[in-house]
């Protein structure tokens, strides 16, 4: 038999141990985030207005029961986050979370390699049992993110030189007997179509058949939901830019036809993707900057799962459009001549929450909410680059700032 002073050390340590499990309970960190996966489904230029056509007709009902809002690309014109609306600077944003002043993907040339901490090495780092697909009809996208294939961080890289069906084949191959807990898949079709006959009939038709393709992917998950019940998929739809007007046979400018996207999830949108700002920090193109971005596709993702990075390293440019919502439309706004730049943000409602401000990893102030704006005149001699992070409610959000490459009073 055990003495009692070991029975009753037992029992306190038992007691303690039940204890914290129900602050655990009660703090939300019960939830394992092993179980939650993504798949985000790309369907490559398709422009928002003429999806919402092909759904009110009746000719994308799988893509139009996720309820598509609009967003943008291209990042804010005028500014150093502005890059063309062109596939490979659109694809590499939303694998990132980043605009093209950090990813460096500037055009659609294959050679050209992501500089930025990619959404599939941010998953693989979180834990050594995630995995990651990426499967493309557009060969580039995988030629990007080479070295991220090479480092192991994307473990299957598909390319299907531009057949969409192969894309959607393997990825429900994947769904049904794959272990992946991040599947990116790429359809190309309704690109192609734009750039052979603008917008029309057959632009319509290479929605339906992506939509189609879409259906059969979402079969397969489907499927595998039933099969294990225990996962949470989060389900995205986006595409990387829009088309240029009136015909739309090509892309790549800044029009607002060519920068109008669309995202959509399977799962409850916060603010940030379900009420735009009426009135956005950055003017211009009818209020387009209100809306939710693509970069906010991979900070959602890592929401989802679990993901924190860390704030000396953070460098996402979005904001997750699920969860907690933080600063929205921040900008930075670098005065070369009086060496300050000027941060500014949005918030839904000021409740005295606190708010902190890094820059470059380092904490340089502590406010609340109820600030909308921040002037940090303490700036290092160069200048040089300088990452921004405004951290509301436990979610970051970051602007870089670069003096060689911005203008007096440019806003990032």
């Amino acid at each position: 038999m055990y003495p009692i002073a070991r029975l009753c050390g037992i029992g306190l340590l038992l007691g303690l141990l039940a204890a914290l499990l129900l602050k655990n309970m009660l703090m939300g960190n019960d939830v394992d985030f092993h179980r939650h996966k993504a798949l985000l489904i790309g369907i490559d230029g398709v422009q928002y207005e003429q999806l919402k056509h092909a759904i009110e007709a009746g000719k994308a009902p799988v893509i139009g029961q996720f309820h598509p809002a609009m967003s943008y690309t291209g990042g804010i014109v005028g500014s150093s986050t502005q890059q063309p609306t062109l596939s490979g600077p659109g694809w590499a944003t939303v694998l990132t979370g980043a605009w093209a002043n950090r990813h460096r993907i500037s055009s659609n040339d294959s050679s050209l390699r992501n500089k930025t901490d990619s959404l599939f090495k941010l998953i693989s780092l979180s834990s050594p049992t995630r995995h990651s697909a990426s499967i493309v009809s557009w060969n580039p996208i995988n030629d990007n993110f080479v070295d991220d294939i090479s480092a192991g961080f994307i473990e299957l890289g598909v390319k299907c030189g531009g057949d969409d069906q192969c894309a959607t084949d393997r990825t429900v191959q994947e769904l049904r007997t794959g272990n992946f807990d991040f599947i990116f898949v790429h359809l190309d079709q309704p690109d192609s179509a734009g750039h052979e006959n603008g917008f029309g009939p057959h632009y319509q038709d290479a929605i339906v058949h992506s939509d189609q393709q879409v259906a059969q992917i979402l079969a397969a998950l489907g499927q595998r939901e039933k099969e294990n019940p225990e996962e949470d998929w989060l389900v995205i739809l986006t595409t990387d830019h829009g088309r240029r007007p009136p015909d739309g046979f090509d892309h790549g400018e800044q029009s607002r036809s060519e920068k109008t996207t669309f995202i959509a999830l399977n799962k409850p949108a916060n603010a940030e993707l379900a009420q735009p700002v009426p009135d956005p920090i950055a003017p211009g193109l009818d209020g387009l900057y209100g809306v939710a971005s693509v970069a906010d596709i991979t900070p959602t993702i890592l929401a989802h799962m679990g993901i924190n990075s860390d704030i000396d390293r953070y460098g996402i440019d979005g904001v997750p459009l699920i969860g907690p919502l933080g600063v929205r439309q921040l900008t930075a706004t670098l005065n070369s001549a009086n060496r300050s730049v000027l941060l500014q943000w949005r918030v839904n409602e000021g409740s005295k929450q606190p708010l902190r401000i890094y820059r470059s990893g380092q904490l340089i102030a502590k406010l609340t909410d109820s600030s909308h704006e921040y002037l940090d005149s303490d700036l290092p001699q160069p200048i040089g680059q300088l990452n921004y992070t405004v951290v509301l409610n436990d979610v970051p959000v970051s602007r870089l700032v670069s003096e060689p490459v911005t203008k007096r009073g440019e806003a990032q």
